[in-house]
């Protein structure tokens, strides 16, 4: 009998699929074999011989790390230990954008931080609420799952911002490994080896290695479109936003309704 299922992990030739409450250890045979499945594919599979037959259509793929069919992408930063950055928030928000993923930007270590920074980091928060973005600190748990029911969700950001903190606070159970933050590197050691989806009650949550850094892969055009408050209203069609005479965007940006570091974010992500 077939039935149609959901890689959670994938151990060199070995693929655990979810189907239902059931976990089955499938392979993979015949023409499958040269396809690259990922974490996170719906395949249909043999409950009898344990062999994966074929693959769904997905809804997007990311490629470091390997993953599909994400539904929210939740993006944990920090306000200091590691330092709030901006231009990685903006880099994962892009990357959302493009792949038709909800992003979710929750904030760590507000206890730790100081005045100017704390200003910071509100003004960054109040403006990308105005864009539409959610944006909860890692204390709102209940509104944290809230947004997981029914979901299969990924985490992303800074090493050391707290992920398996967060998530250790979302299931005491979990009981995720969380490394010590170099205070002179300003970034923490990697703890998450694997990608894999954990279940937690009816949402599915990845706790993937290797989002710390962060390369798009993207055209100008691109980039440009996840930037949503750039809108398609500049003088010329072909608006690169750089430079270019009567373009709404910098004239957005002089008069302070475009938050600077965002507009600094979009010339350093088209190398400008």
């Amino acid at each position: 009998m077939n039935s149609v299922g959901k890689i959670l992990s994938i151990n060199k030739d070995l693929y655990a699929v979810l189907y239902e409450t059931s976990v089955f250890p499938c392979s993979v045979r015949g023409k499958l074999r040269n396809n690259k499945l990922t974490v996170g594919d719906n395949v249909v599979f043999c409950q009898e011989t344990l062999t994966i037959e074929s693959v769904e259509p997905r809804k997007n793929t990311l490629v470091r790390p390997l993953i599909s069919n994400i539904d929210k992408l939740f993006i944990v930063v920090s306000t200091n230990i590691p330092k709030f950055s901006t231009y990685l928030l903006d880099k994962f928000l892009v990357l959302s954008e493009v792949n038709n993923i909800c992003p979710v930007i929750i904030v760590t270590k507000l206890d730790i931080c100081d005045k100017a920074e704390l200003k910071e980091v509100k003004t960054a928060i109040k403006y990308y609420k105005k864009l539409g973005y959610k944006v909860y600190t890692n204390k709102q748990i209940r509104k944290i799952k809230k947004e997981m029911k029914g979901c299969v969700v990924s985490l992303a950001g800074q090493t050391g911002a707290g992920k398996s903190t967060l998530l250790n606070r979302v299931d005491k159970n979990l009981n995720l490994k969380t490394g010590e933050v170099s205070e002179h590197l300003g970034r923490g050691k990697h703890t998450t080896r694997l990608v894999e989806l954990i279940q937690f009650g009816d949402a599915l949550i990845a706790d993937t290695p290797g989002f710390s850094s962060l390369e798009l892969d993207m055209s100008l055009e691109q980039i440009s479109s996840g930037f949503k408050e750039f809108g398609f209203d500049c003088k010329y069609s072909s608006c690169t936003h750089v430079k270019n005479e009567g373009c709404s965007v910098i004239d957005r940006v002089n008069s302070g309704k475009i938050l600077k570091s965002r507009y600094e974010s979009y010339l350093k992500l088209i190398g400008k």
